[in-house]
Order: C-alpha cells, then sequence, then structure tokens
C-alpha cells in the first residue's frame, strides 16, 4: 500500500457520520436512501460520504435493478491496524538506502586509507564520522586512557579531540579515567569502514580496507531489485513492472488487490473487479545484481524492463501494460548517450 492510501484510509474513518455508515455497512449491504433514513442524514451527504469511503477502499458498491448497493469491504476491515500503517515499506527502504549512501558519501570524503583526514564542521557529518570510532569499542567493556588512545590513534592523530568529542556525544562513557560503550539497539553486527583491531598491529591493514568494506556494506544494505509480474490466472493476462524492492512492492501490489483498488492501471482494474483478487498471482521475474555506488538505477531498471516488456508482449489482450508507454520509453532511451545505460 502507498503512503497515500493509508492517509486515505485515516482520513476517511476520522469523521463521526462516516464511522457511523462504515458501522452500518458492517452489519449489512445497503443503498444511500436507506442509510440516510437511518442516520438522519441528507441522502446527498450520505453520496458524499460514500464517494470518500469508497476512494479509500473501505467501501465498494454493485447495482441491483435501480439501486445502487454499498457494502464494506471485508478484506480491508480484516486488516489489522498494524498492517495498514507497516504495509508501505517502499518509503522506509528507500529512506534507508538514500541514508547510507549519504553515509557512503560522508567517510569517503574524509577518510583516505583508513585514516581519517579531518573532523567534518558539519554536525551531522561529525556524528557519522564519531560513529565509526565508537564502533570500535567492544560494547561492555571497560578501557583505560591509554586503551582508548591505542584505539583512536592509529586512525586519527588528535586522539584527545575524538575521546572528548565521543563522551560529549554520549556514544562512550566514562567514569573516571575508565571508558566504555553501552550496546545500543540496531548497532550489534554494525561493520566499520575498516577492520575492528586494537592495536597498532591493525594500521597496516586498515590503510588498504577502507573504499572495499565501505562499498561492501553500501551493497549488504540494498534490498533486491528486479522485475515482477501480476498474472490473471483466469484469462491469462499480465502486468509487468519492475521495482528496487521488490519485497515492498510485493506487499504493496498484493495489499492494493486484496483491497479491490490498484492505481496503476485501469485495465487490470476492470478485471479485478470482475475477478475478485483471489485470480491474480504475483511473481518475480527477474532479480537484478546489487548496484555499486554511483550506478544509474533507474536506467538500469528501465533497461531491464524493455526486455522483459519485449519478450512477453504483455498488451491489448495478452495484457495490462501500455503498448504507448511501452513505445516511449524505448525510444528514449535509444536516444540516451552512450555510457548512460
Amino acid at each position: 500500500m502507498k503512503t497515500e492510501q493509508s492517509i486515505a484510509i485515516m482520513k476517511a474513518l476520522a469523521d463521526r457520520s462516516r464511522l457511523a455508515i462504515v458501522n452500518s455497512l458492517l452489519e449489512r449491504s445497503q443503498y444511500v436512501e436507506e442509510i440516510a433514513k437511518r442516520h438522519g442524514l441528507a441522502p446527498s451527504t450520505v453520496s458524499f460520504h460514500l464517494r470518500k469511503l469508497e476512494q479509500s477502499g473501505l467501501v465498494s458498491s454493485h447495482k441491483e435493478q435501480y439501486y445502487v448497493v454499498f457494502q464494506a469491504n471485508d478484506e480491508i476491515f480484516n486488516t489489522t491496524l498494524r498492517e495498514i500503517v507497516s504495509m508501505h515499506p517502499v518509503g522506509k527502504e528507500l529512506q534507508d538506502n538514500r541514508m547510507e549512501q549519504y553515509r557512503y558519501k560522508v567517510l569517503e570524503s574524509f577518510f583516505r586509507h583508513g585514516r581519517l583526514e579531518k573532523l567534518p564542521a558539519q554536525h551531522k557529518k561529525r556524528l557519522i564520522v564519531l560513529e565509526q570510532f565508537a564502533l570500535r569499542f567492544k560494547a561492555g567493556h571497560r578501557y583505560s586512557e591509554q586503551e582508548v588512545t591505542g584505539l583512536i590513534q592509529p586512525v586519527f592523530d588528535d586522539y584527545c579531540t575524538i575521546r572528548r568529542l565521543l563522551v560529549d556525544e554520549g556514544m562512550i562513557q566514562r567514569d573516571g579515567s575508565s571508558y566504555w560503550r553501552e550496546e545500543q539497539p540496531g548497532t550489534a553486527g554494525a561493520k566499520l569502514p575498516w577492520p575492528v583491531s586494537e592495536g597498532d598491529a591493525a594500521v597496516n591493514s586498515q590503510k588498504n580496507s577502507s573504499r572495499a568494506d565501505i562499498k561492501r556494506l553500501y551493497k549488504q544494505n540494498q534490498p533486491d531489485m528486479g522485475i515482477y509480474q501480476i498474472r490473471n490466472t483466469v484469462n491469462g493476462r499480465i502486468y509487468v513492472g519492475s521495482s528496487q524492492n521488490l519485497e515492498g512492492t510485493r506487499n504493496s501490489r498484493l495489499f492494493q488487490l486484496r483491497m479491490g483498488k490498484v492505481v496503476f492501471s485501469r485495465e487490470l482494474q476492470k478485471d479485478l473487479t470482475e475477478f475478485g483478487a483471489k485470480s491474480f498471482e504475483f511473481s518475480i521475474l527477474a532479480t537484478l545484481d546489487k548496484p555499486e555506488p554511483g550506478d544509474n538505477v533507474e536506467q538500469l531498471l528501465a533497461a531491464v524492463e524493455l526486455h522483459w516488456l519485449e519478450k512477453l508482449q504483455p498488451f491489448g489482450t495478452r495484457g495490462y501494460n501500455s503498448a504507448k508507454a511501452y513505445q516511449r520509453e524505448l525510444n528514449r532511451l535509444q536516444h540516451l548517450p552512450s555510457g548512460k545505460l
């Protein structure tokens, strides 16, 4: 589910009259005039509220002779509030990805051959750098002042400043001449841009590992990206799409299907209304290699998606993709300067 859909559900329920209407529809299906009489509202007011509820996917409608009958969408009401607010992990993954790229750029800018060249003046960049020093301390282990110097000096000469800043920022604790780091949630197993070892013996390995380890950390934090399809098991029509976060997109698309409302294909929406969510299945067509820092992921995905569109031809009676959109994207990629893909 996209963030906009979650917000739409919350807004739709944030009204006393709509809550009353929803409670009525949870009992049984009803038409506008019946709801209006039951709640003492004007039919136009009821129609307005039903429109909001329908747009959010909470209710749906169908015609019975001369009347339009509304019913609650059982799929969405069987979903917990926790599921609703957590059904858009794509946004979170994207934020995490951007933050990891930012951290990578900061570390690459200020570290050379495993050593810190200078402290960043900007506070948020400084915290990223200090975090790398803090993680050199084993959680729960107490260090003497001399041992702390041995941890910091191989990486930065001004060990007194680093030690003071680590204490000031609360990254390590101090009690007299004893220093230690408390384990924080999410830091277990965290990796440094250089190997963690104590004493001067680590200096040589530190000098050679910075860039490779940062790249490895960057790639390990990337969600799987690739190409997927949604297939109608009744008539065989398919929709082909690409995603930088396949798991997040899978959750989002399946949730939209369960709600009975998709926003990415009008043709698929028509069949969803006719056949229902159980007639559709989600599958992965291809998973791409993790990108390197600086790769143009969007262009790479677009090229692979075009390959699958050309191969499967999910247009017209065969699928739900737009042939015109496919041709436009093909022309765009063909006219890119060489080396852009």
